[in-house]
This record gives C-alpha cells, sequence and structure tokens, in this order.
C-alpha cells in the first residue's frame, strides 16, 4: 500500500535522456569520466588527446544530471553531474537522464538507487550473467517502476539526506587527517627525532633477542577430547585490531597442559603474524592490553614478550608499525606461495630504544593518537548506520517529513 499522497511512476515518466554528441577534433584535449561502483561517485580519467578517442561515441557532461555506468549498474555505479564535470565527457556507456519538470528531484532519485530497493532494481534491469555481461538494459531501465512522494517532499528528505552526507565527510576527512599526525608523530617519536624535554639520554641500538622473547606457537584449531577447553587468538584476530582484549570472539578449541602454560597470553605481549600468503602481511603486531585467562597464541603467530625491565610492550608493538621495521621482514619473508619468518630472522630484528621511562612516554601519547582514531571510527560507523535507517524509512515513506 502506497503512502497517502505517493504514486507509483515509470523512468520513462520520470527522466529525460540527455544526449548530446561531441564532435571530436583529433587536436583537443580531452577528459572523460568514471563512475565507481557501491555508489562511491565520479571519478576524472586523465585527459587524452580526440586522436586517442578514435571513433569512440562521446557525449557531453549536463550537470545535476543522473548518470549511470550500464556496465556497473548492478553494483550501483550511480552518480550525479555536477559544475565540476562542465567540459568534460562521457563514452554511450554512462547515459544520463534530467528530471522531467515537476515530477522528480535528482538526488533523491540518486539516493534511491543507492538503497538495497534501487541495487534490486537495477539488478533487473541487467539482465544477463556476471561482471561485464549484466549491462543495464536501457529500455528495461526505462520500465522500471518507483514510489515517489510529492516533490517537495522529495527535495526536503534529499536535503535531510545530504546533511548526514555532510557529516560522514566531515568525519571522514577527520580520521584522515589524524592517521596522518599520527604517523608523522610515530616517525618523529620512535625515531628519536623528537624528544621530550624531561628526557636527554642516548638511545641504544639492540637486536630484538636482547629484550624480548619470541615464542612460536604450534598450537591448532582441533580438538582433542584428552586436552583442555581453550579460546586461541588467531591470525585474523591479529591482522584486524591493534589490541587483542576480551571484546575479540576468539575460536575455541583445546590444547594440553603444557602448551597452555607456554603459550598463553599475558598482558604486555605483543603478538606478530609469522606466516602469511604475502610477505607484505608478514609481522603485522598487536598488543595484548588485558588479562586474558585460557587464551592462547595460535599457529602462523609468535609471541613476542618483552623483558619488563628492558623495553616496553606498546612501545614496543608500535617499533613495529615503523616503514625501516615492515621492510626488514618483508625482505626476510621466505616462500612461494604462503611466506614466513624464521625464529632467527624475528630475533635478529633492529631498534633503536630510549630508557624505559622514556619508552612508556611515548607509547602513552601514540596510545593517546590511537584512542582519538578509534573514537571517530566509531562515530563514523554509527553516522553510516543511522543513515542506512533513515534512508530505509524517508525513501519508503515510513517515516513522513514536513514540507
Amino acid at each position: 500500500m502506497l503512502p497517502r499522497g505517493w504514486h507509483k511512476k515509470t523512468i520513462s515518466e520520470i527522466l529525460d535522456k540527455v544526449s548530446i554528441p561531441v564532435d571530436v577534433i583529433p587536436s583537443e584535449k580531452y577528459r572523460e569520466i568514471g563512475i565507481r561502483s557501491h555508489a562511491r561517485g565520479i571519478f576524472h580519467k586523465a585527459q587524452v588527446t580526440g586522436k586517442s578517442l578514435g571513433n569512440k561515441r562521446v557525449f557531453h557532461i549536463e550537470p545535476n544530471c543522473f548518470v549511470v555506468n550500464i556496465v556497473f549498474a548492478w553494483e550501483q555505479a550511480v552518480a550525479k553531474t555536477t559544475a565540476n564535470e562542465l567540459g568534460m565527457i562521457a563514452s554511450h556507456r554512462f547515459p544520463m537522464f534530467k528530471p522531467k519538470a515537476g515530477n522528480c528531484d535528482i538526488d533523491y532519485i540518486l539516493y534511491l538507487f543507492k538503497t538495497a530497493y534501487g541495487k534490486h532494481l537495477l539488478g533487473l534491469a541487467s539482465p544477463g550473467g556476471a561482471g561485464r555481461n549484466k549491462t543495464l538494459g536501457q529500455s528495461e531501465f526505462a520500465k522500471l517502476t518507483v514510489n515517489l512522494p510529492p516533490i517537495e517532499e522529495q527535495s526536503k528528505i534529499a536535503k535531510i539526506i545530504t546533511i548526514w552526507d555532510k557529516a560522514i565527510a566531515v568525519t571522514e576527512k577527520l580520521i584522515s587527517n589524524s592517521q596522518q599526525q599520527k604517523q608523522a608523530l610515530m616517525q618523529q617519536l620512535l625515531s628519536g627525532e623528537k624528544h621530550f624535554p624531561e628526557f636527554n639520554k642516548e638511545w641504544n641500538d639492540v637486536h630484538l633477542a636482547e629484550v624480548a622473547d619470541v615464542i612460536v606457537s604450534p598450537v591448532d584449531k582441533k580438538s582433542e577430547q584428552s586436552e583442555m577447553a581453550v579460546e586461541l587468538c588467531n591470525y585474523k584476530d591479529v591482522y584486524y585490531n591493534n589490541y587483542i582484549t576480551q571484546s575479540i570472539n576468539f575460536m575455541k578449541a583445546t590444547a594440553s597442559e603444557s602448551e597452555i602454560k607456554k603459550y598463553a597470553l599475558l598482558v604486555g605481549d605483543v603478538i606478530i603474524t609469522k606466516d602469511s600468503e604475502t610477505p607484505g602481511d608478514i609481522a603485522i603486531s598487536a598488543l595484548v592490553t588485558e588479562g586474558l585467562d585460557g587464551v592462547l597464541c595460535g599457529y602462523h603467530l609468535a609471541i613476542v614478550r618483552p623483558k619488563a625491565t628492558l623495553i616496553d610492550g606498546a612501545f614496543l608493538n608500535f617499533l613495529f608499525s615503523l616503514p625501516k621495521v615492515r621492510y626488514y621482514f618483508f625482505t626476510l619473508a621466505n616462500g612461494a606461495t604462503r611466506f614466513g619468518l624464521s625464529v632467527g630472522a624475528i630475533n635478529k630484528a633492529h631498534f633503536r630504544i630510549p630508557t624505559l621511562e622514556e619508552q612508556k612516554r611515548i607509547a602513552k601519547v601514540l596510545t593517546g593518537a590511537n584512542h582519538e582514531i578509534e573514537i571517530l571510527q566509531q562515530k563514523l560507523k554509527h553516522l553510516k548506520q543511522e543513515k542506512k535507517a533513515l534512508m530505509q524509512q524517508l525513501l519508503t515513506g515510513k517515516r513522513r517529513v514536513t514540507v
């Protein structure tokens, strides 16, 4: 049942196709647009000469149009043209549509096709198999039926959702800036380029074996009736988290009494990926920050346990993120289809470290920077969830707006 005041309309009733062919001049330069899948917007391709376009059919970009990539419409390759695209061109694979007067708001139509239902509609108009065979049929697209509120309500809904988009964009920018600042701060503090005024002692050159014990775990995911129930910290737990805490849903497994004693995780342990499918994913680290009763280090990982009087676990965890350290482990990863590190290679990793007190001070500053980023990331997650829920309500008429 349609909400009060809403009407069913076909795309052909609300949108007109815009096609203004370009008379290509071989000596002139042109810039084409592309559209990212998953509703991630327009991008601008590199400038080319008319000669390189050959016999390709291209069209002038009109601003404020709904535009779709017919090859990947089923993946929601949809967007809106703006003044940023003035003077650019698009191939025949990027048809543009402008609203018929008084029938629809172009921003509303774009948001509609960004929803799960919009993706479903685009799929219906894109017959064929997977990938490039699922091309949008423009006649099928024209026949699609959508439910529309009055034009004034469409515009109000679009403006409301745009506000959420702006909040999301601002938060993403803040996260990007904070990450760049953190990287610069890490480079300065962890290399000794920047010092706290209260610390003036020289830094020492050490190999990892001098300041930490490396323990390679053989504990696998199998469960044996004769063994004790445990939980395993696995590769993905380390790869996708900066910190190993009780909030992680660890895998259930079993282990012998001797394995539990040797491979149980302790607060301050640094866990690294010892084996991986690519050398670039070797020695990714995470810090154990909470007591984890009954949680063991799993296979393909290694525990780097700091010697408490020599190095701080949090400081050591940050050292593993330094570009030169990442490069060291990258060059020593052995393998063809799967790469791994020997204990000897891990032990020989070289670091420059200050006094334990300065290490802790540096780690505290960098942990604070991490925490700020995590707060912003959580905020971004909530904004996206709330926007999604709001779109579902507004674009279906479950929640009405006052015009």
